[in-house]
């Protein structure tokens, strides 16, 4: 994992995804537009990290090893600590989730692969702009 110490004042994403490229890329946009990042390579790393730092927001890969996106979302809503904790699932399987299975996780958007960069970066901000309105 590679984590710089957050700086104060910026909003924290934290990144999941087992593929370096997308993890690197992902982050390097989100610095540029001036978002401490936090990086995991699996969910269950995500999980630890999520807990540690109470990251605003989650952008994570659906299918990961140990625990997937969708498994760490599951745990994260099932605890109170990190339960507010919004999700932006990313899937390169088009992976349509119910209203059943959003009701059980804190996934807010689903994104698939491939997706562009200044999308994703425009959608992160709009989803932390709809939490700090909330």
């Amino acid at each position: 994992m590679d984590n710089p110490n957050p700086t104060s004042g910026a909003d924290t994403v934290l990144i999941a995804d087992d593929e370096p490229h997308i993890r690197h890329l992902v982050g390097t946009k989100l610095k540029m537009a001036g978002y401490t990042v936090l990086v995991a390579s699996n969910g269950q790393d995500c999980l630890d990290l999520a807990r540690e730092h109470h990251p605003e927001l989650i952008v994570t890969d659906y299918q990961m090893p140990v625990l997937s996106g969708f498994e760490m979302s599951q745990a994260l809503a099932a605890d109170h600590d990190t339960a507010s904790i919004p999700v932006i699932l990313l899937t390169a399987r088009g992976h349509k989730l119910s209203d059943d299975d959003l009701a059980t996780t804190s996934i807010r958007m689903v994104i698939d692969k491939p997706f562009g960069p200044t999308d994703l970066i425009n959608r992160v901000k709009g989803m932390l702009e709809q939490n700090k309105a909330a």
